[in-house]
């Protein structure tokens, strides 16, 4: 029996639905986000040690990590883990925005770029491994820059593929977007 294109619409609808409400990134299962996606930007900075060390303002959310822990993580693994984006993968339809909001204390950016690479700040280059600069740091404007509380919106994705993003002051802190029609 043939369905009516109304017929076929609803079901598509409904599964995705069902298979959105069945993702979660957390179990290693990508998300297919139909209606765009969001990012959270985060950190742990302790302000009494990273302000003392770097400058007044330079942290302005209470977290949990210390600046001494901070620089022995990042030494020992080359990266520190409360500074991520999540989620760090998944998959968005074409036309879809992404908006990232800067949950954490410090000034972050979510970057598109061709590949990964080191970003603004010479030692976390050195430090995380990523000794070449991504272009699309070098080349980044002070609106770039995401204060903690801040959003950026991504343009719509025009093309399917896969897109990266990283941090271009903590250049560990990345997402691999899949995009799809």
């Amino acid at each position: 029996m043939p369905h009516t294109s109304r017929q076929l619409a609803t079901l598509a609808v409904a599964v995705i639905a069902t298979l959105v409400a069945a993702c979660d990134s957390d179990d290693g299962i990508i998300n297919v986000v139909p209606n765009g996606a969001t990012v959270a930007i985060e950190d742990q900075c302790d302000p009494a040690t990273f302000n003392a060390a770097l400058g007044a303002g330079t942290c302005t959310r209470q977290g949990t990590v210390t600046l001494a822990q901070f620089n022995a993580e990042l030494a020992a693994t080359g990266q520190v883990a409360s500074w991520r984006f999540v989620p760090a993968t998944f998959t968005i339809g074409i036309r879809r925005t992404i908006v990232a909001t800067n949950v954490g204390g410090e000034v972050h950016t979510f970057t598109r770029v061709a590949q990964f690479g080191g970003g603004i700040v010479p030692a976390l280059n050195t430090a995380s491994n990523n000794p070449v600069e991504a272009p699309e740091c070098a080349a980044l404007a002070a609106s770039d820059m995401l204060s903690p509380g801040a959003s950026f919106t991504t343009l719509p994705a025009a093309a399917s593929g896969t897109h990266l993003y990283q941090c271009c002051i903590h250049p560990w802190m990345r997402s691999t977007v899949t995009v799809v029609p």
